[in-house]
C-alpha cells in the first residue's frame, strides 16, 4: 500500500454486537461457538452452532432470528447430535458447520469436521428444514477438516474446498464430486504459511 492510499472497509460490526452464548442456551452447554449460518428461504437467520457439553464433546444446535440480531430461539435439544452407532466417524462430536443452500438440489449441504479415534474428517449432510438431516459420512478421510462447499456445479461437478493435515503443513485444496459421494481430482489452490 502507498502512502495515503485506502482501503474500503468490507465488514463491519453491529452496533448491538449480538453474541450467542452458552448461558442463552436452553440446555448445559460449556461453550458455543464457530456457528455456520444461513438465511432461511423466509428470510430467517440461521446459525447452526457448534455446542461443546461438559464432557468436551461437541454437536451442533440450531438458533434462529428473524433479524440476526436478537429475539433469538434456540432448539431445546441438540439440531444435529454426533450419531456415533451408524456413523463411528463422529464418535467424538461434530464440529465447525459450513452450510451452503444448493439451489440444484434444493437443500442446504452442511460441511463439518466428524472427530473420532482416527481424526477430524469432513463429512457432509444434507437437509431442507434443519430438522431432519440425510447424513452422508465422511467424503475426505483423517486429518482433514474446515471444509466448504461451493454453491454451484463447476464443470459439471460440485466442488469443495477443504484442508487436509499432513506433517509437513496445511494446505487448501480443493476436490470435485459428480454426487457429493465420490470424491477426486484434488487439487492444491492455496499453501499455508509462507
Amino acid at each position: 500500500m502507498t502512502t495515503g492510499q485506502r482501503y474500503e472497509t468490507l465488514f463491519h460490526r453491529h452496533a448491538q454486537n449480538p453474541i450467542l452464548c452458552s448461558a442463552d442456551w436452553p440446555y448445559p452447554a460449556h461453550t458455543v461457538f464457530n456457528a455456520g449460518a444461513t438465511r432461511l428461504q423466509d428470510g430467517t437467520t440461521l446459525l447452526l452452532c457448534r455446542v461443546e457439553d461438559r464432557r468436551g464433546h461437541s454437536h451442533l444446535c440450531a438458533a434462529r432470528s428473524a433479524n440476526g440480531v436478537d429475539a433469538w430461539t434456540i432448539d431445546a435439544t441438540p439440531t444435529f447430535p454426533p450419531d456415533p452407532i451408524d456413523h463411528p466417524e463422529e464418535l467424538w462430536g461434530v464440529e465447525d458447520p459450513r452450510i451452503t443452500y444448493v439451489d440444484e438440489l434444493k437443500k442446504y449441504v452442511v460441511a463439518y469436521t466428524a472427530y473420532s479415534r482416527g481424526g477430524p474428517g469432513v463429512a457432509l449432510a444434507l437437509t431442507d428444514d434443519f430438522r431432519t438431516f440425510e447424513r452422508y459420512g465422511l467424503v475426505m478421510q483423517p486429518d482433514d477438516k474446515d471444509a466448504a462447499l461451493l454453491p454451484r456445479r463447476i464443470d459439471g461437478r460440485f466442488a469443495l474446498i477443504h484442508r487436509p493435515v499432513t506433517d509437513l503443513a496445511a494446505h487448501i485444496w480443493m476436490s470435485f464430486s459428480p454426487d457429493l459421494r465420490n470424491w477426486g481430482g484434488h487439487k492444491l489452490v492455496l499453501l499455508a504459511g509462507g
